[in-house]
């Protein structure tokens, strides 16, 4: 479906001289984008030039044989990559993806991703690199002399619908907040025809022109949950994960359309025990247009 932006009194359907945004324009590049204290969006494009490049340097099986990730450097005080002591994660993605929602234990600080692949010997090609970002800190300003604009009860239901409440929960906080998720959802949509509906999830959720009388929106993200002994060192998708008192685990991630692979270790604190659980999840989104 594609909008001008404009509404046709006489028309209610769309002009043929109005396009869809293209599924690229042409460039290799990145750009990354800080969306909350813990969370940050990062989108790219690879084109096939630059990707028969890769392939002439390195083989041209390189793509399938190689780990597709995002790296994530700390670069905070450095402002660049190469130190000494540079400290980063991997997430792994699939290249073709486009997009991705990463997140980052440590807020307040700076980072910087780079797109690449992990050859099956170790090495680390970069494919394309993003700007530098700066996270806000993630607690309660120490300056108590400033004047601060009220927020209003509106804005706060869609903060906590952005779901930043599930990190750090265990199972059943997490069902409870879905629910209370639920019924905030259901009273910001009773009024999204006064004031509109914002990003909700990893894909804009946007009320159609007034002309269309009936109109559906969904989109859906994935809650993983979990528990083990409160002394294990659990790892997901190779990132330590920090255990609750309990035991009990749980991380939120953006399920765009695809494969996902999330495996999942935990060792024993003497080291003696290992137990893995590994979760493929796929998504298929399909709209009739109507």
């Amino acid at each position: 479906m594609t909008s001008s932006g404009h509404i046709k009194k006489d028309n209610n359907d769309p002009g043929s001289d109005y396009k869809s945004l293209p599924e690229g324009y042409g460039n290799t590049e990145a750009a990354l984008l800080p969306r909350d204290p813990n969370w940050m969006f990062i989108y790219w494009e690879i084109t096939a030039n630059s990707k028969a490049e890769v392939c002439k340097t390195h083989g041209s099986d390189i793509f399938q044989k190689s780990k597709q990730i995002i790296r994530v450097y700390d670069v905070t005080g450095t402002g660049s990559i190469g130190t000494v002591d540079q400290k980063y994660f991997d997430i792994p993605v699939m290249v073709d993806a486009k997009s991705w929602y990463i997140n980052v234990q440590e807020s307040g600080r700076a980072y910087c991703c780079e797109v690449g692949l992990i050859t099956p010997d170790g090495r680390f090609i970069g494919l394309v690199r993003t700007n530098t970002v700066s996270l806000p800190v993630g607690r309660v300003s120490e300056v108590t002399d400033e004047k601060w604009m009220s927020v209003t009860s509106d804005f706060e239901k869609l903060l906590q619908l952005s779901g930043v409440e599930y990190i750090g929960k265990g199972s059943g906080e997490v069902a409870k907040s879905l629910a209370q998720r639920w019924e905030m959802l259901r009273a910001v949509f009773s009024r999204a025809s006064s004031w509109g509906v914002s990003s909700l999830s990893s894909h804009t959720l946007a009320k159609p022109p007034l002309s269309k009388a009936f109109w559906l929106v969904a989109d859906c993200e994935l809650i993983l949950y979990g528990a083990t002994e409160p002394d294990a060192y659990v790892t997901v998708s190779g990132r330590k994960v920090k255990l609750n008192t309990d035991g009990t685990f749980s991380m939120r991630f953006a399920l765009p359309d695809g494969g996902m692979e999330l495996p999942i270790k935990a060792v024993s604190k003497d080291e003696t025990e290992t137990r893995e659980i590994k979760i493929k999840v796929s998504r298929a989104t399909n709209t009739d247009g109507k």
